[in-house]
C-alpha cells in the first residue's frame, strides 16, 4: 500500500467512521468444534504461539491444522474489538484472494465442461472497445489472466481506487466500474520474473466466465463447489449478505499503534479476485476435497494448475493456485488472503501431507506496525508445523 493511499485513508477517515458498516456488529457464538483435540501433541504448543501473537496486538486469529497427528483446531483474541466478542473457529472471517483459487478452481471445471478453455483469447467473452483501454491486454489468453502472467495493471494499487471505495464504502461495485480505474494505466515489464500478480486478471477473468456461462460467477461458485461440498458458512461480499457471525476487520490506519475498524470498506469484493468469508472448516474442505481427495477437478485439471511460473523470491503462480514457503524445508500450494482490514492463509504441504488454514482480522498489506508481528506469526505456525 502506497503513502499516498494511507494519506488519502487518513484523511476520510472520519468518513468512513460515519457511514454504515457492511459488516454487522459479531454476535457472540457457543462454536462447537469437533477438531478441538486438547490431546494433540502440540496442543499446548500451537495454542502458544497464537496466544502470543494476539497478546503483541493482532486482534484475534482462528485457525486449523492436520498434521502427521491429526487435525487441531483454535482460536485466540477477538472477533469483535469493541465488544469483547471471542474469535472463535466458528467465526467467518475474509478470505480476501484466496476467493482467486475458487474462482481458478471453478474455471478448471468449466474447462473440463467444455465450456471454456485457458487458451482461449480474453476477447473472445470481453468487448474489443474495454480490453483497447487496457495495456498489454492484446492477445491475452484465459491462461495469461489465471497465472498473472500478462503484465496487466493491478487496480488495486491505484489511490483513486481507493478514494473511490472509501467515498462509497458499501458500494457494491462492477466489473467495468473497477476497470476504469486500469484504463490507460500502464502495465508492468515482466523482465526480473515471467509473471507479476495482479487483481485486475481474475477481475477479467470472472468477466470471462460470465459471458462464457450466462450466469455471475458467484453463483457457479455456490453451485459448483459451496453447496456440493457443504460449505454452509461460506459468502461473497458484494454479491451476498454477510451474516453478523463474521469477524470485524481492524487496520492501524495511521501507524501510531491505535488500530481502527474497517470492516465497512468493500475494496471490489465479489468482482473475481476477493470477497469471499468464510470459516476454517469450510476451507478446511475445500482444500482436502481439491488437493488431496481430488474429487472437485480431474488429475490432469490438477497437474495443469500445478504448472508454475516465478513471480517473486518466494511467490510462485500456477493456474489460480500459488506455491511459497519455498525457502523452508518444504513448500506449500494453496493462495494467500490480504484485504484492508483481514489476512489469510489456505495452504496444503503435499510432501508433508499436511494442511494450514487461518484468518487474522487484520490487514497485513500495508506497512503497519503490525505487519511484522503477522509474519513472524506466519512463520512461527508454519515452521512448528512442519518441522518432524
Amino acid at each position: 500500500m502506497t503513502s499516498r493511499v494511507l494519506i488519502i485513508l487518513s484523511i476520510v477517515l472520519l468518513i468512513v467512521s460515519s457511514c454504515r458498516r457492511d459488516i454487522d456488529d459479531t454476535i457472540k457464538l457457543d462454536c462447537t468444534n469437533a477438531f478441538n483435540n486438547p490431546t494433540h501433541p502440540k496442543a499446548i504448543l500451537y495454542q502458544s504461539i497464537i496466544d502470543h501473537y494476539v497478546e503483541k496486538g493482532i486482534p484475534g486469529i482462528s485457525i486449523l491444522i492436520k498434521d502427521s497427528d491429526g487435525v487441531w483446531c483454535s482460536s485466540s483474541g477477538y472477533a469483535d474489538l469493541e465488544q469483547k466478542i471471542p474469535f472463535t473457529p466458528c467465526h467467518i472471517s475474509k478470505g480476501a484472494s484466496i476467493t482467486k483459487l475458487l474462482v481458478g478452481t471453478l474455471t478448471m471445471m468449466l474447462q473440463e465442461d467444455g465450456v471454456i478453455s485457458l487458451d482461449d483469447p480474453i476477447d473472445q467473452y470481453i468487448d474489443k472497445d474495454i480490453l483497447s483501454k487496457i495495456d498489454r491486454s492484446e492477445g491475452v489468453t484465459i491462461r495469461q489472466l489465471m497465472n498473472h502472467t500478462t503484465g496487466i495493471y493491478d487496480v488495486i494499487t491505484s489511490s483513486d481506487f481507493y478514494l473511490a471505495v472509501l467515498n462509497n464504502p458499501n458500494k457494491e461495485w462492477t466489473q467495468e466500474e473497477l476497470l476504469a480505474f486500469v484504463y490507460g494505466q500502464k502495465g508492468y515489464d515482466l523482465n526480473t520474473y515471467p509473471a507479476h500478480y495482479s487483481n485486475t486478471n481474475t477481475l477479467l477473468l470472472s468477466m470471462c466466465i460470465e459471458k462464457a456461462t450466462g450466469t455471475p460467477h458467484h453463483k457457479l461458485l455456490r453451485e459448483r463447489i459451496f453447496n456440493p461440498l457443504g460449505m454452509n458458512a461460506t459468502f461473497m461480499q458484494g454479491r451476498e449478505k454477510i451474516p453478523n457471525l463474521a469477524a470485524q476487520g481492524y487496520y492501524d490506519l495511521h501507524n501510531n499503534s491505535s488500530i481502527v475498524n474497517v470492516s465497512n470498506l468493500i475494496t471490489g469484493s465479489g468482482n473475481g479476485y476477493g470477497g469471499i468469508y468464510s470459516n476454517v472448516f469450510d476451507f478446511y474442505y475445500f482444500i482436502q476435497a481439491l488437493l488431496v481427495d481430488k474429487t472437485i477437478v480431474s488429475e490432469a485439471s490438477l497437474n495443469e494448475m500445478q504448472t508454475f511460473v516465478q513471480e517473486d523470491d518466494d511467490f510462485y503462480t500456477g493456474y489460480g493456485i500459488i506455491k511459497k514457503f519455498t525457502k523452508k524445508s518444504t513448500f506449500g500450494i494453496g493462495h494467500t488472503g490480504r484485504d484492508l482490514g483481514y489476512s489469510a492463509n489456505l495452504f496444503y504441504f503435499p510432501e508433508k501431507g499436511y494442511t494450514m488454514v487461518f484468518f487474522v482480522n487484520y490487514g497485513t498489506n500495508g506497512n503497519s506496525n503490525l505487519k511484522q508481528v503477522f509474519l513472524d506469526f506466519e512463520n512461527a505456525i508454519t515452521d512448528n508445523l512442519i518441522s518432524d
